[in-house]
C-alpha cells in the first residue's frame, strides 16, 4: 500500500499521515496465554527494553516507575520476576509485544514512502475494571513508555476521546513531551470547544471528529464546521504563537468549572461562562471555551464562545488593567480584517463601577456569545 501511495500522492501529498492499526490489543483477558506467549512472558525481560528503562529512568511514567521501583528495579529476569505478579505486567508484556510488531509494519511501510505514522488507543472507559475490559497493550496513557521503546518508528501515540473528561486526557497523552493528535473524537458543539482547547492548551497539530465525511456533505452549519472555516484562516497566527510558547487555552462547564484564571505574558486573564450585563453575580450557564494568544507587549488576540474575559496586572508596576482598544474582526491567510472597533458598553461586563474600582478593577473585558464568529484583538494599558 505504501509503494503505491508514494507512486500516486508524492507530488501532491493529499494524504497527511498513516494509521498503522486502529485501537490494537487485546479484549476478554490481560494478556495472551497461547504457548508462544507464555514462554514470552516466562523468558527473560527483552535487553532492549530493560536498557531504554535505564536510559530513561529519570523520565519514565509513574505508572511504570511504581511497578518497577516495588521490585528493586531489576535489570534481569522474566516478566514476573522484573514487574511483579499481576495483571499490570500482564498488560506491561502486550504492550511491548504489540508495539514491537506494530513498529515493523511501520519501519516496512516508511521504507516505501516516508511519512509519519501513528497508533490510536480505545481508552479506558469508566466502567472497566482491569486490562482486557479495555484492549490491553494497547497505546493507553499509563503504558506509552513500553510503546516508545518497542516502537521507535512509530510517530505519534494518540487518544481516541469520547469520554467527558477531555482535558484529563488531554494532560495524560502530552507527558514527556508526547505529541498530541487527536484521531477520534465528538463533533457538534462540544467537538468545537475540544478543537480549540486542545489546540491552545496542549499544541495538538489536529483533530478529528468521527464521521467528519457526514458532516461536511450533510450539515455544514454543524459547529465543527465554523470552527474549522475559523481555524483554517486562523492557523498562521496559532502556529506561532505554539512556537514562541504564547498560547494557552480554557475549556469551561456549568457547575464543575465555570471560570479559571490563566497567565499569560505580563497578565492574568480571568475567564468565566457569560453572565448578563444586568445580573453579573449570577453565574453563567452552559459551556464555554477560549483560545488566547499573547501577541505582543499589552496585547492580546482571543476567540472564545460563551465567555467573557478580564484582565489584572501580574507584573510589577501600576495595578489596574484597562482596555486601551479593543476590535473584532477575522484572519484571511493569517491576515488581520479589521471588522467593528468595541467600545462603551461593547465591552462592560460589570457596571458596579466603585465595587471594582475598590477590587482595583474596571468592570470591562471581552464578551464572546454562542457561536461566535469573531476574532477580537485587545490592546492594554495599567494605570493607578
Amino acid at each position: 500500500m505504501m509503494k503505491h501511495l508514494n507512486e500516486i500522492d508524492n507530488k501532491y501529498h493529499t494524504v497527511l499521515m498513516i494509521q498503522v492499526q486502529n485501537e490494537v490489543g487485546i479484549l476478554g483477558s490481560p494478556r495472551d496465554h497461547n504457548d508462544l506467549a507464555d514462554a514470552a512472558f516466562t523468558s527473560s525481560v527483552p535487553q532492549e527494553l530493560i536498557d531504554y528503562m535505564l536510559k530513561n529512568k529519570e523520565t519514565l511514567l509513574p505508572e511504570l516507575l511504581e511497578v518497577w521501583s516495588a521490585g528493586g528495579y531489576k535489570t534481569a529476569g522474566s516478566w514476573e520476576e522484573v514487574f511483579g505478579k499481576s495483571v499490570k505486567t500482564d498488560e506491561f508484556f502486550m504492550a511491548w509485544n504489540y508495539a514491537g510488531f506494530l513498529n515493523g509494519c511501520a519501519k516496512a511501510g516508511k521504507a516505501e514512502y516516508k511519512i509519519p505514522v501513528y497508533v490510536n488507543a480505545w481508552i479506558v472507559q469508566p466502567q472497566d475494571k482491569v486490562p482486557g475490559d479495555y484492549p490491553s497493550g494497547g497505546p493507553q496513557a499509563h503504558v506509552l513508555d513500553f510503546w516508545r521503546a518497542g516502537a521507535p518508528d512509530i510517530d505519534l501515540l494518540c487518544p481516541d476521546i469520547y469520554l467527558p473528561d477531555f482535558a484529563e486526557i488531554c494532560a495524560m497523552y502530552t507527558r514527556n513531551n508526547n505529541t498530541l493528535f487527536i484521531p477520534e473524537s465528538m463533533a457538534g458543539e462540544k467537538g468545537a470547544a475540544q478543537l480549540f482547547y486542545a489546540i491552545g492548551k496542549y499544541n495538538a497539530i489536529g483533530y478529528s471528529p468521527f464521521g467528519i465525511e457526514r458532516i461536511v456533505s450533510g450539515n455544514e452549519n454543524d459547529p465543527i464546521s465554523d470552527a474549522y472555516k475559523i481555524l483554517k484562516e486562523f492557523a498562521p497566527v496559532i502556529l506561532e504563537a505554539q512556537k514562541n510558547g504564547k498560547i494557552t487555552s480554557v475549556l469551561l462547564s456549568e457547575g464543575k468549572n465555570p471560570a479559571e484564571e490563566v497567565i499569560l505574558g505580563d497578565y492574568k486573564l480571568h475567564v468565566e461562562l457569560s453572565r448578563s450585563w444586568r445580573s453579573p453575580s449570577a453565574p453563567g450557564g452552559g459551556a464555554g471555551f477560549g483560545i488566547i494568544i499573547n501577541s505582543g507587549p499589552d496585547e492580546y488576540i482571543i476567540y472564545g464562545n460563551n465567555i467573557q474575559v478580564s484582565f489584572s496586572s501580574n507584573t510589577p508596576g501600576p495595578a489596574i488593567a484597562a482596555i486601551a482598544q479593543l476590535d473584532e474582526g477575522r484572519y484571511e491567510n493569517g491576515k488581520w480584517i479589521q471588522g467593528r472597533r468595541l467600545n462603551g458598553d461593547d465591552i462592560m461586563l460589570d457596571y458596579d463601577l466603585a465595587k471594582k474600582a475598590l477590587e482595583n478593577k474596571t468592570g470591562t473585558g471581552l464578551r464572546f456569545g454562542n457561536r461566535n464568529v469573531n476574532i477580537q484583538r485587545v490592546k492594554l494599558y495599567r494605570y493607578e
